[in-house]
């Protein structure tokens, strides 16, 4: 069980999913910049579903297996984009996230020598641990997005 404090959702979960959802539309076509308000809801919606999973007494990383399909629900109902493209936009850059935390993490637990209990329970070093992510998500997303790089365009099968 996660205890998130409401700064640590507003701070950290809300841009964490917004970067996710965000990443995975874009990496599949889906235009994003006329619907910036929709996917600023999408993520709030997310953090809290985030939120009530992580207050399950599951097993750590059970909660994400959790998550996954639950998150894949906002962009149906709220981008009417269909449930099987929205799990696998998810599941995407939610995985390319999670090789960005199995790799920042650990990197500036051994440069700060910070314990991770000590970090997780400080809202101050839990948001500056994923700063260097944020800023890798937002780096990814904007090479791509210029670039134009699609792993595959489900523009055509919206709707």
């Amino acid at each position: 069980m996660d205890n998130m404090p409401l700064e640590v959702i507003l701070l950290l979960s809300i841009p964490e999913e917004l970067l996710i959802t965000t990443l995975g539309l874009i990496l599949f076509g889906i235009r994003v910049q006329k619907c910036f308000g929709k996917l600023f809801l999408i993520a709030i919606i997310q953090a809290l579903i985030s939120f009530c999973v992580r207050l399950l007494p599951l097993p750590f990383g059970i909660h994400t297996i959790i998550q996954i399909p639950l998150f894949s629900i906002p962009l149906l109902l709220i981008l009417r984009v269909p449930y099987l493209y929205s799990l696998i936009c998810i599941l995407i850059s939610a995985t390319i996230y999670t090789i960005l935390d199995v790799t920042f993490v650990p990197l500036l637990l051994q440069l700060t020598d910070i314990p991770l209990d000590i970090i997780l329970k400080n809202t101050y070093l839990r948001v500056m641990f994923f700063i260097p992510q944020a800023l890798t998500m937002f780096l990814f997303i904007f090479v791509i997005y210029f670039n134009k790089f699609k792993l595959f365009n489900l523009t055509n099968y919206h709707r």
